[in-house]
């Protein structure tokens, strides 16, 4: 037994000691799952509930992890008492494939742990603690999907190294949050590239050198001037001094163009007449003529009272709603109306317009709160003018609308209820 405890310590430590600086990411959650306890502890299976927390490493993809977890099992020789479980446990965590940037990672892992015990003797049922030294196995998997959350599944085989030969069973569930290390959707390694040196870079921003112009025979290379030396002025351009210059002949004009001519007597100036004085009249605008409305545009009430009724047929609740407010708004003050019924289903009120066969009423709802908070809908009858005249029209409405004892009700046009009570 020492030498197993001496073999995994040292395999852990080994482990650990091999990771780089640089580290993947680290979780930290809650941790539930059940147990199944050895046939000889005589403890029925019990769920689980603890904390979990770790990290993996970059690199030499191994991670470390530390659990605890409760359980309350119930032993076959007392099940109205409830015992007392728990483990305190670390675990090397192997990788299996990927890379720790990745979203799924699978892993093997072995840890060494402290196993508290139950233990209720069959005869006196005194109930006792035992602790021991266990040594587990587990193979599960974790998942980052985003947002800084971690969730995953493991099933570990826990044996004990000391006390008694005890054996378990343990599957669970890890829920928590997740930071550090980042991961790509695919795999691709998100490190950033190297810059390249900077004497590279340099060089590539140097200008071209300057070639010297070919040399030739009739081009010789210029003798470099001396400190005391200066070039020669350039030589000043040819003087006109002493050098005739010949003129164009001259041309004699004709006698008869060098005659004085006579000046023509000057006329006197006409005075100009003057100008009648011009009177602006300003312009008289055209009225804008009026917009020529076509007949198809123009509604008239019994389109509007079709559209209702064809609301109704359809049984389309909010059109028949928003006509019936047109139509309400449109009532003349001080007429009445009269109340058919309240219609607590949709079908209620396609079988209203029905009762008219032949006929086209003038017939429009209007939504009522019950008492019990649901929205029914009102539906209402024509326009009269006096109360008296809406009486005499609530006795001739078709019979269907006089079924289980219901009866018309004028009500005024601007004072139509909105709820029961009213």
């Amino acid at each position: 037994m020492r030498l197993m405890q001496m073999a995994l310590w040292t395999a852990l430590t080994s482990s650990l000691s091999a990771q780089g600086s640089e580290q993947g990411f680290q979780w930290m959650g809650i941790r539930a799952g059940t147990v199944s306890f050895d046939p000889q502890e005589h403890v029925r299976n019990a769920p689980s509930l603890g904390g979990q927390a770790g990290l993996v490493f970059d690199q030499q993809r191994f991670g470390l992890s530390f659990e605890g977890f409760i359980a309350h099992p119930k032993s076959d020789f007392d099940p109205t008492r409830d015992l007392t479980h728990a483990e305190f446990s670390a675990t090397l965590l192997m990788g299996l494939s990927g890379g720790s940037a990745s979203r799924f990672w699978p892993y093997f892992g072995l840890g060494l742990g402290d196993l508290s015990i139950p233990n209720l003797d069959a005869t006196s049922l005194l109930l006792g603690t035992d602790r021991a030294l266990a040594a587990h196995t587990s193979l599960g998997f974790y998942h980052r999907p985003g947002l800084h959350l971690i969730w995953g599944l493991e099933g570990r085989y826990l044996f004990t190294l000391t006390r008694r030969d005890l054996k378990e069973f343990q599957g669970s569930a890890l829920f928590g949050f997740t930071w550090g290390g980042g991961f790509s959707a695919r795999g691709v390694d998100t490190a950033p590239r190297p810059v390249e040196r900077a004497t590279q870079v340099g060089q590539s921003l140097q200008p071209a050198p300057l070639t010297p112009p070919a040399v030739t025979a009739d081009r010789p290379i210029p003798a470099p001037l001396g400190e005391d030396e200066l070039a020669p002025p350039p030589p000043p351009p040819p003087s006109l001094a002493g050098t005739a210059i010949p003129l164009p002949p001259v041309v004699p004009f004709p006698s008869a163009e060098l005659q004085p001519h006579a000046e023509p007597a000057s006329a006197p100036m006409p005075i100009p007449a003057p100008r009648a004085p011009v009177v602006v009249v300003p312009a008289v605008q055209a009225a804008p003529a009026a917009p020529i409305t076509s007949p198809a545009a123009v509604r008239h009430p019994e389109d509007e009272q079709a559209d209702r009724l064809e609301a109704l047929r359809q049984v389309d609740l909010p059109r028949a709603v928003a006509l019936g407010r047109k139509r309400i708004q449109a009532m003349a003050p001080g007429h009445w109306t009269i109340r058919l019924e309240i219609a607590d289903f949709p079908a209620t009120l396609k079988r209203a317009v029905e009762a008219f066969p032949g006929k086209s009423p003038d017939l429009f709802i209007a939504p009522i709160r019950m008492r019990s908070g649901r929205t029914s809908h009102q539906l209402f009858l024509g326009e009269y003018a006096s109360k008296a005249e809406a009486e005499r029209a609530a006795r001739q409405v078709p019979a269907f609308f006089l079924d289980g004892g219901q009866r018309p009700v004028p009500f005024l046009g601007t004072g139509l209820p909105a709820q029961v009570g009213r």
